[in-house]
């Protein structure tokens, strides 16, 4: 067994000093020296909502607005409730580059921990798994990953914000040293150019440690996003999958841009997420082209349930032709190998999960998933992939920007392409268990 943690010392120091818990004496040195370095936030303003409200209504709210001032001002406590409101902003806090207007936020992540993942192989592939030298073996890992992200952000003479983002990433258990880069995108008033998310997904799986060092879907992007009102936002964009570095490689060859629809409703306290896209297949010498196509539904409720804050949150994805739109980025990685850029294909995908606080430093999360896509020759099934999950995690947040837990995930997969022996490790039932560390900053 190999110690991982060990074969790249300068993430190991760089851990090392990012994981010392700070003394009491230094961190009420930190809190000293905090407000000086977070002169500004990184926050896109509010955009004017297409359809504005009606004057009765923001004559109501204006009212509302000044009875809660008036009683904020009665009370004992505001100064405080304004504390907290500021606590639970998460827009980046940084500071003003010096001799201009521009805010800029530093920040990332780091997770270390040990993993565990056992497969048991079908007793139907074991033989064709042996004879071809791919049988999954049993392995302990001590994997490593770390992100570093710089925001800056500016409102221009104009009235527009311009704000800009660079994220990359290090996973040494997939990429050793080499990063990959999240994000490299620019934002001015409503429109987006750049490398970053996909606008199409919604549920990101950030709460489970397993999914969420795999690096999200990204795309090359170009996009506008307009408040339809205070509520409602509409989004149109073309997006390009070759950025993606955990999805289907695509041949070489002109190709049209993928487009994206999304409309997003959040009230703070529901949102709902709908978009559909198209996907251009471009033809081989193997297959003619294709025009591929795919729908999402998400939704995401988070309110106190019996005194406890409670999240829960879900999707479903179908695609013809449009693989890479369904599953979540783990499943897209197990099957990234077994897929080539003209397979005809239809699927869908489904996950749903729930998230609880225990007490003010334990939390609870868990979610079951299902990936089901069939590959289709002349219009008949020739193959099929499906990975159902269950996953669980018990976290404990003792600090801001720090956490530890443990975490198991059960993986039933099953695998059946005929002519690729690949697809055979997959047809095994994968248990997995991870106990982390966390730190952000």
């Amino acid at each position: 067994m190999r110690h991982r943690l060990f074969a790249y010392p300068g993430v190991t120091v760089a851990l090392a000093s990012l994981f010392a818990l700070p003394t009491a004496t230094g961190a009420l040195a930190l809190a000293k020296r905090r407000p000086a370095l977070q002169g500004c936030t990184v926050s896109v303003p509010t955009p004017n909502p297409i359809f504005a409200a009606a004057e009765g209504d923001g004559a109501r709210r204006a009212q509302d607005d000044d009875s809660d001032s008036e009683d904020s001002d009665d009370g004992d406590d505001g100064d405080g409730d304004d504390d907290d409101a500021d606590d639970d902003d998460d827009s980046p806090a940084g500071f003003n580059v010096p001799g201009s207007d521009t805010c800029m936020a530093i920040s990332g992540t780091a997770t270390t921990g040990m993993q565990y993942d056992g497969y048991r192989i079908k007793a139907q592939a074991k033989a064709a798994a042996k004879a071809a030298g791919l049988a999954a073996l049993d392995t302990t890992t001590f994997p490593i990953t770390a992100s570093f992200r710089l925001e800056t952000g500016q409102a221009l003479a104009n009235g527009l914000y311009l704000s800009t983002a660079l994220e990359f990433s290090f996973d040494t258990p997939n990429g050793g040293d080499n990063p990959t880069f999240v994000e490299a995108s620019m934002t001015l008033g409503p429109y987006t150019f750049g490398v970053t998310d996909s606008w199409f997904d919604f549920w990101t799986g950030e709460d489970f440690v397993l999914v969420a060092r795999v690096p999200s879907r990204t795309v090359g992007l170009a996009g506008i996003n307009r408040a339809v009102t205070d509520k409602v936002t509409f989004s149109l964009s073309a997006e390009t999958l070759e950025s993606n570095q955990n999805s289907i490689q695509l041949p070489d060859g002109a190709r049209v841009p993928d487009g994206v629809a999304r409309l997003v409703y959040d009230d703070g306290t529901l949102t709902l997420h709908t978009a559909a896209a198209y996907h251009d297949v471009p033809a081989t010498a193997l297959s003619p082209g294709r025009l591929g196509r795919a729908g999402i539904v998400g939704a995401t409720w988070q309110a106190d349930l019996f005194g406890k804050s409670t999240t829960i949150s879900g999707q479903v994805a179908g695609a013809i032709n449009a693989a890479p739109y369904i599953g979540s980025q783990l499943d897209r990685r197990s099957v990234a190998g077994l897929l080539v850029a003209d397979d005809a294909t239809r699927g869908w995908s489904g996950v749903v999960s729930i998230g609880r606080d225990l007490s003010d430093t334990w939390s609870a999360n868990a979610y079951v998933s299902r990936y089901d896509l069939y590959l289709l020759q002349s219009g008949s099934k020739a193959g099929h992939l499906r990975i159902d999950r269950l996953s669980a995690n018990l976290v404990w947040k003792p600090l801001d920007g720090f956490k530890a837990g443990v975490e198991g995930s059960i993986a039933w997969q099953d695998a059946a392409i005929s002519g690729r022996l690949a697809s055979i490790p997959l047809a095994a039932r994968q248990n997995s268990v991870q106990v982390f560390l966390e730190r952000t900053f």
